[in-house]
């Protein structure tokens, strides 16, 4: 295929072939003392080393980590054909793992970046990568200059990558949106369950004064089973994310795991007993036959559910839970003492309103995650679809 399905109507000619080397010089230049460390990453392509959120292994020297100028592509060979691969936002030094190639005058960085996202190019870098076992793969810098090739012209090179550019920059906005809603969310709840800001009735006056009860005495712990049905969705702990409910799995009784207990109604709370300070509960919503894990505990409100689920999420609460948490790796608390814990709670009245605002502004972040979501898959498919 010489040419890509969709292209834009300015560009007729077709893609000449080539190979990857003769659009890159692989650069040796050796690091010098006072510039930054950069690594790279699968998702998120060259990042400072620093601002990772993990341990690193101590830095090679200076002289022995290798220099990558600004417009340099930038991979780890170990990683290549998953995509571990960047463009070098400035002049910096990477790890002598890594290589570092320099584009020639009719190569732009950036649209190969963005090729190297697709599933094709990614299936080329896996095919020319030699090593024994996946985890062993390496692409050489002479194995990935052998890769064979269509290129479009430079002036098309730069059209697509500004293309893309515009769609990241648009994804880059709606990811700072919802994280300047989540920021206010956490403020607001920080002054709604410390009572620095409280609500008041319609007619003006004061809701009664909180009172400190234990969970157990505000709602039903691991409530018991109705109707156990003979087939249904099964929630595990895979099944949640960030607070939202994802491919649960179809399932016969008879051959459900024994974790498979809870039966749920809409509601229903489940808090997660293994690693709490996760904060990946649920707040079931959805109608059906479904049942969750025992790795949940499942809390129905004697009031407002939600107004609950928002309690379990303050950072109280979550210490509260901690404490009273066995094992290191993998903390985890029963059911039983997470019932004990005393929580400050208003009357139903004031919970209402406190669910009301708290689910208010879960809506609006909602709504931005799936814009998100929607446009990830946007590019997702333009991607498959704009490079050979």
């Amino acid at each position: 295929m010489s040419a890509p399905e969709i292209r834009f109507p300015e560009f007729k000619e077709p893609w000449r072939p080539t190979v990857a080397g003769a659009a890159f010089k692989h650069s040796r230049a050796r690091g010098k003392a006072g510039l930054p460390i950069y690594s790279v990453t699968l998702d998120r392509g060259m990042v400072p080393r620093d601002s990772l959120d993990r341990h690193m292994e101590s830095d090679a020297a200076d002289g022995q980590n290798l220099r990558a100028q600004p417009g340099d592509v930038v991979y780890n060979m170990m990683r290549m054909w998953q995509g571990a691969v960047g463009v070098a936002p400035e002049e910096c030094m990477v790890s002598p793992a890594y290589v570092v190639l320099r584009p020639n005058k009719e190569t732009n960085p950036q649209f190969f970046n963005y090729w190297f996202q697709t599933s094709r190019m990614l299936h080329k870098l896996r095919s020319y990568s030699h090593g024994l076992t996946m985890d062993r793969l390496r692409l050489y810098p002479d194995d990935f200059a052998k890769i064979p090739l269509h290129l479009p012209s430079r002036a098309e090179q730069d059209r697509i990558a500004a293309f893309f550019e515009d769609i990241d920059a648009k994804l880059a906005a709606l990811r700072e949106k919802a994280d300047g809603l989540r920021q206010f969310k956490a403020g607001l709840m920080q002054r709604l369950f410390s009572l620095q800001l409280r609500f008041t009735r319609e007619d003006g006056s004061d809701f009664p004064e909180w009172e400190e009860k234990r969970l157990v005495d505000i709602t039903a712990v691991n409530p018991p089973n109705e109707v156990f049905p003979d087939v249904f969705w099964y929630v595990d702990l895979e099944s949640v994310n960030a607070g939202r409910l994802s491919d649960p799995k179809r399932m016969e009784r008879i051959n459900a795991p024994s974790r498979a207990q809870r039966v749920l109604k809409a509601g229903d709370v489940l808090f997660q007993l293994v690693r709490p300070y996760q904060k990946n509960n649920l707040l079931f919503q959805e109608d059906g036959d479904y049942v969750a894990s025992t790795g949940y505990a499942q809390l129905r409100a004697r009031n407002s559910n939600s107004f609950v689920f928002h309690l379990l999420h303050t950072e109280k609460f979550v210490r509260d839970v901690l404490e009273r948490c066995t094992g290191t790796g993998y903390p985890a608390i029963t059911p039983v003492e997470l019932g004990k814990i005393t929580v400050a709670v208003p009357c139903p009245d004031e919970q209402e309103r406190i669910a009301s605002a708290l689910d208010a502004l879960d809506a609006k972040i909602d709504a931005v995650v799936d814009q998100i979501a929607h446009m990830e898959t946007f590019k997702k498919g333009l991607l498959q679809k704009m490079f050979v």
